[in-house]
């Protein structure tokens, strides 16, 4: 393969890689100030919406790691 094909390539690779990275940075950040905008008034409502997250996120990755078929 021309060498240039292949740098070319895995520019777009790691743009890809870099887009998506913000992506999920961004969405979890927007979810955490959620969260800190509610001005819990209890320490255990806090923790409720940090598990809640947390096992939003579980879930998520869960889902990641199971193989897709077809």
């Amino acid at each position: 393969m021309d060498e240039a094909i292949v740098k070319q390539l895995k520019q777009k690779v790691e743009a890809e890689l870099r887009q998506r990275e913000m992506e999920f940075v961004t969405f979890y950040l927007e979810e955490l100030l959620k969260i800190e905008a509610k001005r819990h008034k209890e320490l255990a409502a806090l923790h409720n919406d940090l598990k809640q997250l947390i096992n939003r996120v579980q879930n998520r990755l869960k889902t990641l790691k199971t193989p897709k078929i077809g």
